[in-house]
């Protein structure tokens, strides 16, 4: 049976490919963010469990948050997410999720600091701040520099409670990895070790040997430069230099000016960038483009390389290329966030907020080259096209984290476990103890279709999308699906790209190599 069923799959894979690269056109407008230059970027959100309906209209608060444009997208999406949930009546019966929204859910940072100050000034190791006791098992959800989420971690399990769940939906970091010193900290991104073998597959596909390197200076960066280097040993690519961008803000200014030359003076087309995008080495980036560097970008779908300038024209011809974790489509998300408020949430509003995505086999049908029918009608051109909003992957994180929390939960609520010793009578640190036992093991099928497994060492290897995007006027990016790595295809095969969308999204089958 295993025969048969492999051989059907080798005689599909056409198939299979095609589907995984079928014409996808995404856009988004830029707003200006002087007015949320200075407003945190982390949040945390808290979910609970209670045993009353919780509609709709209970997340309309959101709307009011004074917080960055992209605190709202994820608040936005977790409301969704937990929506979904509630009216799933399969899914923890007679039970609901929610979660407080707050300017304060997003400042995570700051507070810490001058709690821990305030303890210190106090010689106290931690005021008393948090007077009542929680009697249910919360989750707390964050996106925090890993500094941060040590310090939150620290202060929720030692403090607050002796087991408080955190689970992150931001970068992965291999310092929180060690299951040891954070027993009840997860997190739902990978190691980015299948990235590694996806980005040096691309550059081989387009038969490029020689690139460049700029990534942070930091535990993460060091790893995925430990594991770009195992792939690229295997193959004939080679570094033609390694910026590793310092954390520290000062001693970048320091070598501002080297990093810029090693790139002007190198004679490679590609650079591969790597690393946190609120970081000296988004800085870096926003310098070489403003200097109009005109390089292949190569890098991970999370970096923003959007002007926020409305007279913006093309600086860049190759445009960038980007990596994003695969994953199915999740409908409904624009209803959603429209039915919680029409007026506030008209489509104007929603492009600022999220990616678009539309069919790009009816706009190919209009427009010569995508570019040229951008740059003629720009923003007016699109407005006129019917779109959904598309799940960022931070949004899809907690889509699968929220998920993970509620099936895990059902679990616990609804079978018995007889393999957990009592705890000495205390029965709400007893059912902490079952939950967090249970997520570590969760794996479900989400309801769009993908494989959700919680425990690292279980994960399947990542498939990526690639895209490629462009700059347009008035603030605009656009990019196409052009194609995806997937690594269960064979060795050298990896890479699948449609030389059909690249031809049609840039005029032109050229692509520059290095």
């Amino acid at each position: 049976m295993f025969t048969l069923i492999l051989l059907f799959l080798l005689l599909n894979t056409p198939l299979l490919v095609a589907d995984f690269i079928h014409p996808r056109c995404f856009w988004r407008m830029k707003q200006n963010e002087d007015k949320d230059g200075n407003l945190g970027r982390g949040c945390t959100f808290m979910i609970d469990a209670v045993r009353w309906p919780v509609e709709k209209e209970y997340f309309s608060h959101i709307l009011n948050i004074k917080t960055h444009t992209v605190n709202l997208k994820y608040a936005l999406a977790l409301a969704f997410s937990i929506c979904e949930i509630n009216r799933n009546a399969d899914l923890l019966p007679n039970m609901s999720l929610l979660f407080k929204f707050s300017a304060y859910s997003c400042d995570w940072e700051s507070q810490l600091n001058n709690l821990i100050h305030l303890g210190l000034k106090n010689r106290d190791i931690l005021p008393n701040y948090m007077c009542k006791k929680f009697t249910k098992c919360v989750m707390a959800l964050t996106r925090l520099n890993w500094a941060t989420t040590v310090k939150l971690h620290t202060i929720l399990n030692n403090f607050i409670s002796q087991q408080f769940l955190q689970v992150t939906y931001g970068p992965f970091h291999p310092v929180l990895s060690d299951n040891e010193k954070f027993p009840h900290l997860y997190q739902m991104s990978s190691d980015d070790r299948s990235l590694a073998l996806a980005l040096v597959s691309f550059i081989i596909h387009f038969s490029w040997n020689w690139v460049g390197l700029a990534i942070s200076d930091n535990d993460q960066g060091i790893q995925f430069l430990s594991y770009l280097g195992e792939e690229m040993e295997k193959s004939t690519v080679c570094f033609a230099f390694i910026n590793m961008i310092p954390v520290s803000m000062n001693l970048y200014m320091s070598r501002a000016e080297v990093y810029y030359n090693q790139i002007m003076t190198s004679s490679t087309n590609v650079v591969i960038i790597y690393g946190d995008t609120d970081s000296t080495l988004a800085v870096s980036f926003r310098m070489w483009e403003s200097r109009g560097i005109q390089r292949i970008w190569v890098t991970t779908s999370q970096w923003d390389v959007t002007p926020i300038k409305k007279d913006f024209t093309f600086g860049n011809d190759y445009g960038t290329f980007a990596f994003g974790h695969h994953h199915s489509e999740i409908s409904g998300f624009k209803n959603f966030v429209q039915t919680l408020n029409s007026f506030i949430f008209s489509d104007e509003y929603l492009v600022k907020q999220e990616w678009m995505h539309f069919n790009c086999e009816v706009s190919a049908s209009k427009c010569q080259t995508l570019k040229n029918c951008l740059s003629n009608h720009s923003l007016e051109w699109l407005m006129a096209h019917t779109f959904d909003m598309a799940f960022i992957e931070g949004s899809y994180d907690i889509y699968n984290a929220v998920y993970a929390f509620a099936h895990a939960l059902h679990e616990v609520t609804f079978q018995k476990f007889d393999n957990l010793p009592v705890d000495n009578g205390k029965e709400n640190n007893y059912s902490c103890k079952k939950l967090y036992a249970s997520l570590r093991r969760t794996q479900f099928i989400n309801p769009v279709g993908d494989r959700v497994n919680i425990n690292q060492r279980d994960q399947l290897q990542d498939e990526y999308d690639i895209f490629h995007s462009w700059n347009f006027p008035q603030g605009l990016e656009f990019k196409v699906r052009i194609g995806i790595f997937s690594p269960y295809f064979p060795n050298g095969q990896q890479v699948h790209l449609s030389e059909e969308l690249i031809e049609w999204a840039k005029g032109s089958t050229q692509v520059s190599s290095a």
